[in-house]
């Protein structure tokens, strides 16, 4: 693969996702007025959210789920097939045979991510994430997040808050978007192929199967760019190392940290959600936010 496919032009994805038609004038995007968006953890994730006012944004080929990501994939393949099979133009097979090549190999910029539901109190959320109903839903303000993920945002790359995509036929107009900006915007062939790829990248983490709508998800998603000048940090988890990135370190060094637009916690529908709920405002309180409401589940679930 040449070179300079390998890296992340900012400028390129953004007028990418100005073509869409999809964000406001915050770069915030979402499918309708949401007032609030869940992010579903554990108490350990609650402690350090409110202590350390963060977020983890993980590699995405790290998510939970093999599925979210071979499906995104897999729209993406079937549609250069089904253009191959066409017979196109010499241009244009070298670039979806480009495209194929750089999409098929590893990946060198990545896409981390943050997952959030509209729902706070969501069945599936719980067991999924939620520590099987023994850990927490923290509700933010979709539009607080402007401060990293608008125009005057720090860039270490890209990073927006998007909507996750259900509907088959919604995956493949993007992806066949993707396609004409490449070929229409690309000066040369590597250039088409980087400037597709670049785009598709950032929406595979948007496609999930129909089967999944009920979540609602919205994800923060964040590409570096290729002169990134923070490195991703590394956990342990599930007998994997883990790439991720603290969203403070994306913010510069600012002292004390920007505050999250944490707006209430949800305590999980756990047999002991009562002294969880007591013990989340201890916490709250000494972060300087008691006035921040702890709710407890209404979903009858005992894991």
């Amino acid at each position: 693969m040449p070179a300079d496919q390998t890296k992340l032009d900012v400028a390129s994805l953004d007028e990418f996702l100005k073509r869409v038609s999809s964000y406001d004038v915050n770069l915030i995007y979402t499918q309708g007025d949401v007032q609030r968006v869940h992010h579903y953890t554990d108490l350990g994730g609650l402690n350090g959210i409110v202590a350390g006012q963060d977020l983890w944004l993980t590699h995405s080929r790290f998510s939970n789920d093999d599925e979210e990501m071979t499906h995104g994939h897999g729209i993406v393949r079937s549609l250069i097939d089904e253009r191959l099979a066409r017979g196109p133009s010499p241009a244009e097979q070298a670039f979806l045979e480009g495209l194929r090549q750089a999409l098929g190999g590893p990946d060198p910029e990545s896409v981390y991510i943050c997952c959030f539901c509209k729902d706070g109190d969501l069945l599936s959320q719980w067991r999924a994430y939620g520590a099987n109903g023994t850990g927490v839903s923290l509700a933010f303000e979709p539009g607080g997040f402007a401060f990293i993920t608008g125009p005057d945002s720090p860039r270490h790359g890209l990073l927006r808050l998007w909507s996750v995509f259900y509907k088959h036929e919604t995956q493949r107009y993007i992806v066949e978007e993707a396609f004409r900006f490449g070929l229409e915007t690309g000066s040369t062939l590597p250039d088409q192929v980087r400037r597709a790829a670049d785009a598709i990248r950032f929406f595979i983490p948007t496609f999930k199967n129909e089967r999944f709508a009920e979540e609602e998800e919205i994800r923060l998603i964040f590409t570096p760019a290729a002169d990134a000048t923070v490195p991703p940090d590394f956990r342990v988890a599930r007998g994997m190392l883990v790439p991720y990135y603290h969203l403070q370190a994306l913010c510069g060094d600012p002292r004390p940290p920007r505050a999250l637009p944490l707006r209430s916690v949800r305590i999980g529908p756990s047999t002991r959600k009562a002294l969880n709920a007591q013990a989340a405002r201890l916490l709250l309180a000494k972060a300087g936010a008691a006035a921040l409401p702890v709710e407890v589940s209404e979903t009858p679930y005992r894991g």
